[in-house]
């Protein structure tokens, strides 16, 4: 799962934007008031169908509403990918140093984009007095998708050197769906002393940052050092079976495999900090397992999709070489994860038809032959077949894709003569292994077995049912699992439990039930997210936890889900 965090940030806007309408009054406003007029939308003498001084091409999808006595404009994307933006050009003198950007808004229907950076914000950009917009300067804010009912946000800022004027865009940008309903818009220049302290707060954040550049340069140098010494340790890491419901090593001695997920090569060429990150993971938290997505693309070199720039597929897999010599060189497991989403294809065989057999009964490594399957039949999950995409509206013939299933992928590890474990997550984006007990379990006659994972979070219910039940007879890998305080946008906020009362009955039922584990991940904004920082700062309302319990604290588990 690679999310990032619902939060309202600050973001660089290039927007597509029509000649500046530029408005007629240009004196310094009195204290408080917006240089925005009709910021509210009220007025209406010119056109009764849209308020005065707001400008939007008829065909656009851009509405004047009312309700409750009070007008606002609504913008709705009316198809997925769809731009639909409004702009407005306020001219500003040269006394004007600083200026606070504040709107009343609501949105429904909310859902992401082709990416998370697919959102709903209010822009804004600086022109120079030809009308050029000034290069750095400008940005914005993405406004909170579950505002349900009218909001308030506001932000200050500079104004650069050479502004004429500002542009301010309400922008629904390219969202799957959505409707931005505004109330209100307002910019009011700040006060000479405002706009001095935010100089002088400015300043002072460059130099702190100058002074953590420093550090942080020092320690990433020093960190190289120790990286290279512990690449250059040998092997310790012992051969691993399954053994019933349990993992153990060639002498019947239980293994139980307890980590985190190190992410970033499956979205990156040459990823975030994975040497380093994998270093703090099994030094500092004392995890002996870590788990690593990779992409078939990069491992290949032809990039992540179609419109990639190819790579260097060697450069790639050295980091992932890296990877594994690090974790053999203290006794640990690198489960290599393919990360993919949805159905097994026959470039996922390709794959492992290579990966399998650069790292064929290497100890320390353990396949992860398909991420997260998804939106198929237990039949197909485990033999291939077609599969069927939803009717859309006016079709009666639903498209099919070939999808190879699991256990081609299981022989086609085997075919390579590795013996190294095998991991399968189940159906529903690897949460349910029911259909394990029901005859979909896969075949393994030539390997060290195969190992079951569940992939769950703070809004799944039905353990029992959907992995627990199948812990009893094969060993389980809860290969992601984890909480954030931010909520997640494509799951109802309130099927999202409180971080601090999940994630003591999570780690106390895999505890009690002997589960493998690796928490999601060990990344600053790949949620839910463990650490706060690159400097590896546990986040408290999970990353704590989870370094708790990779140091020896045992959880209860209180309440079963």
């Amino acid at each position: 799962m690679k999310l990032i965090t619902p939060m309202i940030v600050a973001l660089a806007l290039a927007a597509t934007a029509s000649e500046p309408v530029v408005e007629s009054k240009t004196a310094h406003p009195a204290a408080g008031l917006s240089l925005i007029s009709n910021g509210d939308f009220s007025l209406a003498t010119k056109d009764p169908k849209s308020p005065d001084e707001w400008n939007w091409d008829k065909d656009s999808p851009i509405s004047w509403e009312e309700e409750n006595g009070k007008h606002y404009l609504r913008l709705m994307s009316q198809k997925p990918g769809q731009l639909v933006q409004l702009t407005r050009a306020i001219p500003l003198t040269p006394d004007f140093k600083g200026l606070e950007l504040s709107a009343s808004f609501r949105i429904a229907n909310f859902k992401f984009g082709s990416s998370f950076a697919k959102d709903i914000r209010l822009a804004y950009r600086f022109l120079d007095g030809g009308g050029t917009p000034i290069s750095k300067a400008g940005g914005g804010f993405v406004l909170d998708s579950h505002a349900k009912d009218w909001t308030d946000i506001q932000r200050k800022f500079m104004v650069p050197q050479g502004a004429a004027s500002i542009e301010v865009i309400p922008t629904i940008n390219q969202v799957a769906s959505g409707t931005l309903e505004l109330q209100e818009i307002r910019l009011v220049p700040l006060s000479k002393v405002e706009a001095e302290a935010m100089i002088t707060d400015a300043a002072a954040v460059v130099a702190l940052k100058e002074g953590i550049a420093a550090t942080t340069a020092k320690k990433k140098a020093d960190d190289a050092v120790e990286v290279q010494k512990l690449l250059a340790l040998p092997s310790k890491t012992v051969e691993i079976k399954v053994s019933g419901n349990k993992l153990v090593t060639t002498d019947g001695k239980v293994v139980f495999l307890q980590g985190v997920n190190v992410p970033s090569l499956e979205w990156s060429e040459n990823g975030e900090n994975i040497l380093q990150s994998i270093k703090v993971a099994l030094l500092d938290w004392k995890a002996n397992a870590v788990r690593l997505p990779v992409h078939d693309g990069f491992w290949s070199g032809i990039g992540k999709a179609l419109q990639s720039k190819p790579n260097d597929p060697e450069t790639y897999r050295k980091i992932v070489d890296d990877a594994v010599a690090m974790a053999a060189g203290q006794g640990a497991y690198l489960i290599l994860d393919l990360h993919r989403f949805g159905i097994p294809e026959e470039r996922d065989v390709l794959f492992w038809k290579e990966a399998a057999n650069r790292y064929k009964n290497n100890p320390a490594v353990l396949f992860d032959v398909f991420n997260e399957p998804g939106g198929i039949s237990w039949e197909v999950w485990r033999n291939g077949g077609e599969w069927k995409w939803k009717l859309k509206k006016g079709e009666t013939v639903a498209p099919s894709h070939p999808t190879v299933g699991m256990q081609a992928l299981v022989n086609a590890v085997r075919a390579t003569g590795a013996k190294n474990i095998i991991i399968a997550g189940g159906v529903g984006s690897a949460y349910d292994l029911s259909g394990i007990l029901q005859g979909f379990a896969l075949e393994d006659k030539t390997g060290n077995g195969i190992m079951y994972s569940t992939h769950f979070y703070n809004w799944h219910r039905n353990w029992q049912k959907s992995f627990l039940s199948v812990a009893e007879k094969y060993p389980i890998f809860v290969g992601e699992f984890g909480a954030d305080i931010h909520k997640m946008s494509f799951v109802p906020a309130k099927n999202q439990e409180d971080p601090f009362t999940w994630m003591p009955d999570a780690l106390g039922m895999i505890q009690k039930y002997g589960l493998n584990w690796t928490a999601f991940s060990l990344h600053p904004k790949a949620t839910p997210v463990l650490i706060e920082n690159w400097n590896y700062d546990p986040t408290p309302f999970f990353g704590v936890f989870v370094k708790d319990a990779l140091g020896g604290k045992r959880f209860e588990m209180k309440n079963m889900r």
